[in-house]
């Protein structure tokens, strides 16, 4: 199992930079994002000078790009935008083929109007589930033409904030390379997220989406009423059952670990996950 980070834990920086401090930290797998070196999330175009300069840069380092970020509002309130970021979608799934990468993770949305990833009381309505479908249907379409797999994450402030709505999604959308992206830290709501939670919520989100899990999120997540992200290994996440639950569900992916952001701490969590993959036999 290679363990990954996302690139956005990182400053923005260029392109060589940037998968020289990837590689320097331990990493061999990377979730990335066209943030980190300086363009916008979704770009209306992506010159291919570019995609040959991170061609270039994965392989002189070592780096497997296993995702691309293509996380936009699905339910912006904001229509002229929203219609831009869908527009793009062919434009990220031919990107993605030159870089050799089968994957674009995707954001199902908020009505929170300052952040996508930020809470709203809407976000549980029939009209904001129903906005979400709709506005998947073309990227679905747009990745299908492709042969591009997609992945949505349970967000505790997004539309699909449980595992079982995300088994909703999938089965609703009917198509077969719409997955789960599984970040443990992320299936917790404000006032759960503590220790003795920990095992029934993992063990609920493998008997949800276990099958379908085409990305692993290791961000963890402190001991608290609210939702505080931590690196991981400083938190509650058991890391050793969601380890074993991955292998027993036949995931051969990556870990990529989110939430570091310190370099100084980045290559003391590899060693930390390298340990726990090592010791069920995942290496």
């Amino acid at each position: 199992m290679k363990i990954g980070i996302c690139s956005t834990d990182f400053a923005p920086t260029g392109i060589d930079e940037l998968f020289r401090k990837i590689s320097g930290h331990g990493f061999d797998a990377v979730q990335f994002s066209y943030v980190s070196i300086g363009m916008d999330e979704i770009p209306e175009t992506i010159p291919d000078e570019v995609i040959c300069a991170i061609n270039d840069a994965a392989q002189k380092y070592g780096v497997e790009i296993v995702a691309v970020n293509a996380t936009f509002n699905l339910i912006d309130s904001d229509h002229q935008r929203l219609a831009r970021n869908l527009r793009a979608m062919d434009g990220m799934c031919r990107a993605n083929r030159k870089l050799h990468c089968p994957l674009l993770t995707l954001c199902t949305g908020s009505r929170n109007s300052d952040s996508m990833w930020g809470w709203h009381p809407d976000n549980g309505t029939r009209q904001a589930w129903d906005e979400l479908v709709q506005n998947l249907r073309p990227v679905v379409e747009t990745a299908a033409q492709y042969d591009m797999y997609l992945g949505v994450e349970t967000e505790a402030n997004n539309v699909v904030m449980t595992p079982q709505l995300a088994r909703k999604l999938m089965d609703q959308m009917g198509y077969d390379r719409l997955k789960v992206i599984l970040d443990c830290a992320n299936l917790f709501w404000k006032g759960k997220a503590h220790r003795e939670n920990v095992e029934p919520t993992i063990r609920d989100a493998f008997g949800q989406v276990g099958g379908d899990i085409v990305l692993a999120h290791g961000k963890d997540l402190a001991d608290s009423d609210d939702l505080v992200f931590v690196p991981a290994g400083k938190g509650i996440v058991d890391f050793d059952l969601f380890l074993e639950l991955l292998k027993q569900h036949g995931y051969t992916g990556a870990m990529v670990m989110h939430a570091i952001y310190d370099e100084a701490q980045m290559s003391g969590c590899v060693e930390f996950m390298r340990q726990k993959i090592k010791a069920h036999g995942l290496a």
